[in-house]
């Protein structure tokens, strides 16, 4: 049972993604790829938020959040503050321009779902949010994305 299991989330990710364009280095035709856009997200919804938490929300490697961040913070997007609970950490805040970045990222993504779903019909939407939310209650607590 498992091995299928198994089997089917992988063919449901190499469908999902291409569908949702979230493969390849530009995305939503910007300079970014969806790892990170992703990290503008994250400390959108949370800002004052440090890396740390940054990498384990996204289940990433330090390394490589470090070179997102450091490209980020070069570009003016983000900032970084020394942690008043942590001297060794810093908080991350987005710009005034990381802030207007991220909220276009956002609303252009919305607008791309919208577009792949117009066709759907109020009963299949309704199937699919319940299909997402069964998804993601069961795998919530598996150890994967917290």
């Amino acid at each position: 049972m498992k091995q299928s299991t198994v089997l089917q989330i992988r063919a449901f990710n190499r469908f999902y993604l291409p569908a949702m364009n979230l493969l390849g280095n530009h995305y939503l035709d910007s300079e970014y790829c969806a790892t990170e856009a992703r990290v503008f997200f994250d400390i959108y919804e949370k800002d004052g938020c440090n890396a740390a938490y940054i990498a384990r929300k996204m289940n990433i490697d330090k390394s490589y959040l470090s070179r997102i961040l450091t490209r980020h913070e070069k570009s003016g997007y983000i900032i970084r503050t020394r942690s008043e609970s942590d001297a060794r950490a810093f908080d991350l805040h987005l710009t005034e321009s990381g802030r207007l970045l991220t909220e276009d990222l956002i609303r252009r993504s919305n607008e791309e779902i919208g577009r792949i779903i117009d066709s759907l019909d109020d009963e299949q939407c309704a199937k699919l949010e319940e299909a997402l939310n069964t998804v993601t209650e069961i795998l919530r607590h598996t150890g994967g994305n917290q």
